[in-house]
This record gives structure tokens, sequence and C-alpha cells, in this order.
């Protein structure tokens, strides 16, 4: 069985259980002690040398990297590409909103997260992050004027990997109501057939 290894509140963790709820693929979740610095010795680092979360083992294929957890899964969980388009303009737009995820994304909105967990570790202040917040939001909100999705007319992974980190910014403490178009793309992504929420359960 497929494994993935992160600890349970990890939000690129998170992202990948997602993408694995909703395409009813069956996996272990092997919990990792962040606090205890598990990620950053051995066995761990023999599936990731750099100590992020998570890892995942298929048979005897290791991937690490949320991102390339998300298209792997995609390419051979979901045949009909709904998830990553197989044409290049559509899999080029997916990309460009995976590397948005992985720094403007990272650097607001996981960061306020993080924050909450692990203080000792982000030192940037709170106006700092929320700014950062407000700059990505307010783009993104641009960007759903007018469509339903991130990169495609449907959802893809792309959406999968930012609306993890950005679905925890209210109990994080920064309100993303006043982002309504953004508010509106994250009821629809909750609405999805296999969304759970970070603790694994269906959202209500």
């Amino acid at each position: 069985m497929l494994r993935v290894h992160s600890t349970m509140p990890s939000i690129n963790g998170y992202k990948v259980r997602i993408l694995l709820s909703m395409l009813d693929v069956p996996y272990e979740l092997v919990d990792i002690d962040m606090y205890g610095g598990e990620h950053k010795r051995e066995p761990f680092l023999s599936l990731n040398p750099f100590g992020q979360m998570p890892a995942m083992e298929d048979g005897d294929y290791t991937i690490a990297d949320s991102h390339a957890c998300l298209v792997y899964l995609a390419r051979k969980h979901d045949p009909s590409n709904t998830w990553l388009p197989a044409d290049a303009e559509g899999e080029a737009r997916v990309a460009e909103w995976l590397s948005k995820s992985a720094n403007e994304v990272h650097q607001g909105p996981w960061m306020k997260r993080a924050k909450i967990r692990r203080p000792d570790a982000i030192k940037l202040p709170d106006e700092e992050i929320d700014a950062r917040c407000d700059h990505v939001l307010g783009i993104m909100d641009g960007h759903l004027a007018d469509r339903e999705w991130l990169a495609l007319d449907r959802p893809t992974i792309a959406d999968v990997s930012c609306f993890s980190p950005i679905s925890m910014l209210k109990i994080s403490g920064y309100d993303t109501d006043k982002w309504a178009n953004v508010t509106a793309w994250l009821d629809r992504f909750r609405a999805l057939p296999g969304a759970i929420d970070a603790d694994g359960n269906p959202f209500a």
C-alpha cells in the first residue's frame, strides 16, 4: 500500500492527503514527530535528504516534495488527465500555479500557519506576513473574478496545492472573508467530491 510520511498538521502533507482522498486511493499515513525532529534524521532522511515533509512510498518508488507527489498521483491514478492535463498549454498553466504555491503562497499564507505551530522558527513579524497574504490574495481575488478555478475551467492539482495553506488562514488569525472571490473559490473546493479538512474529515 502507498505510504505517506508526514505529520498530520503538515500543510504540505495535507495537499497530498486531499488528492489521495479525491482520487479514492488507499494509503497509510506514517506519522512523523516533527517537534521531536524525526524528519531531520534517519530513517526519514533516506526518503528525503532535505528533511522536509511529506515523503511518499509507492512500492519500491520513493518521492519527496508535495508538488512532485501531486504530479505523480495525478498521472498514475487519473487516466482522464482531469487533475493534470496532458496538453502543453494546460500543463503549463497548472505548473504556473504550482510555482506560485511554492513561492508567493508559501511566503505568505503557509508562513501564517507555520508561525502558530513553530513560532521559534518563523521570525517575521505578523504585520509582514499579513501584508504578504494581502498581496497574494489580492492578486488571486482579481484572477478569480471571472473564473471558478485557478488554472483551467475545472479543478486541478493547482487548486489542491493552493487550497491547503489558504484554507488554514482563518483559524490562523487572517480573515479571508474580505476577498469575496477567494472565499467563493474556497467554498467551491470544499464542495468537491472527496474533499477533506486537515483532520481528514469530509466537509459538512
